[in-house]
Parts: C-alpha cells; sequence; structure tokens
C-alpha cells in the first residue's frame, strides 16, 4: 500500500470505530485540563493496528501518548495521530466539531494529511504536491466577496480568553466575524471556504496542525502567529493558516501589536 491508500484506510477505520465508541472519561491531561475518553484510544488502536500491517517502518507521536511508538527496526516516517480531535464536544455528543487527523511527514517534509470529519464522513486530504475533498483536486480561489472574513480560533478556556481573545476585539468591530473553534477540521475547511482563515494563539503540537497542512498545499497562506515559516517538526507552535495574503496580514497585525 502507498500512504495516501494507508491514510485514506487509518481515517476510515477510526470514524466507524468512533461511532460506537465510549465516551466514558479515562482522565485529564495537563495545566490545560484535556480530557481523555476512551473513544481516543480505540481510535487510536485502530489507527496503530493498520499502521502495523502497513509493510512501513514509522515513528508515531500521538496526542494520546507521552513516549514516541516505534514500528520496524528503521523507521524514517514520522506519523502524528490526533485520533479525535475535539473529544470535549465528543462527550456531549455534539460531534460537529470532531474529527480524526493524521499527517505523515519525513525530514520536515509533508508526504501526506488527513483529516475525517465524523459528522459528514468527508475526507481531506494532501500529497506532495495537491490538496483533495473527497478525492478531488482543489484549488481555491484567493479572492474575497464581501467585506468580512470568517475567521475560527480555539479561546475556550481561560488563559486564552483573558489573555489571546481580547486581541481580535477591534478586528471583530468591523473586519472580521469570530468562530470560537478551531482544529484540524476548521481548518480543512478553508479548502471548502467555510472559513477564510484559522488562527491557533497558543503553541500546539504538530497533530493539530493536520489540515492546515492540507489547506496549504490547496494555496492557503501557513505562519506562525509572527508571521514566521511554519515547521512541520515535531515541535509547539502557534499558526495562521489564511486563504489570503490580505487576511494573513490583517491578522498578523492584530496579534502583534
Amino acid at each position: 500500500m502507498d500512504l495516501i491508500t494507508i491514510g485514506k484506510k487509518c481515517v476510515l477505520e477510526a470514524m466507524k470505530v468512533l461511532d460506537n465508541a465510549s465516551a466514558e472519561i479515562i482522565q485529564f491531561k495537563g495545566p490545560a485540563k484535556n480530557v481523555q475518553i476512551k473513544a481516543d484510544l480505540a481510535a487510536q488502536e485502530a489507527i496503530i493496528n493498520i499502521l502495523k500491517k502497513s509493510g512501513y517502518d514509522f515513528f508515531i507521536i500521538s496526542e494520546e501518548e507521552k513516549e514516541l511508538i516505534k514500528i520496524g527496526s528503521n523507521p524514517k516516517i514520522e506519523v502524528y495521530i490526533d485520533p479525535l480531535d475535539g473529544s470535549s464536544f465528543f462527550i456531549v455528543g455534539h460531534k460537529r466539531f470532531c474529527c480524526t487527523a493524521l499527517m505523515f511527514v519525513q525530514e520536515g517534509r509533508v508526504l501526506a494529511s488527513f483529516v475525517g470529519d465524523l459528522i459528514t464522513k468527508d475526507i481531506y486530504h494532501c500529497d506532495t504536491q495537491f490538496a483533495y475533498f473527497n478525492d478531488r483536486k482543489i484549488f481555491f480561489s484567493t479572492k474575497k466577496k464581501g467585506e468580512r472574513y470568517i475567521v475560527a480560533t480555539y479561546a475556550t478556556k481561560g488563559k486564552r480568553i483573558k489573555e489571546e481573545l481580547p486581541k481580535f476585539a477591534e478586528l471583530a468591530q468591523e473586519k472580521i466575524l469570530l468562530f470560537n473553534n478551531s482544529g484540524p477540521l476548521e481548518q480543512a475547511f478553508v479548502i471548502t471556504g467555510q472559513f477564510d482563515a484559522v488562527v491557533d494563539l497558543l503553541p500546539i503540537n504538530l497533530w493539530d496542525y493536520c489540515g492546515a497542512a492540507i489547506a496549504q498545499k490547496a494555496g492557503a497562506i501557513v505562519t506562525t502567529q509572527e508571521g514566521r515559516p511554519f515547521q512541520y517538526k515535531n515541535i509547539k507552535q502557534t499558526g495562521i493558516t489564511a486563504r489570503n495574503s490580505k487576511i494573513h496580514k490583517m491578522l498578523l497585525e492584530a496579534l502583534n501589536k
């Protein structure tokens, strides 16, 4: 199997598992008190089982594990996995903001990335050249009709609300409509025009940027919050995914005042 076939199979199987997986809480993780539930681990197990049978050697970096998982004797490809993005929503039965995401990376280069929408079952993915929506190649227009942009950002918890969200206040008066949730799925939505930009305010791990990698292949601008080139490495970064240079510049200026 090639990486595209493997990635699609992983996403499809994880979504199938998540249709009936348990939302029982296992633990709260880290200072942000992110929740881990049984569904997270069930989806992860489904993905890892496919990767083990693929014939490839991998290093797996998963949101659900503290340590790397090694498959094979000589892995050169890293697989970044978020088996269930949106666990807090999943618990209350609100799967509209939930997805499965994974990305294959080698030496800082994205080989393929995938995001599966749990509600619609749509699959967004990219290879080394192009982005696809349900296997249809996507090139979106960077032009924008109307005067306002729709921007997604994640600020449902204390520090983000107090320190980061107010940076958008002036823009939200007349330039943007702010949607208060973001992740791989919202980043992927940029290629279908559902959002004009997605901003991740605090440094987060690479598995949270699977959708940004896809949007970038479709023509989106992807940088850090400071405007530096985004790196597809095992480091934490802020991120801006924007459909064109106008909204990208607008957000950079607001965030770096």
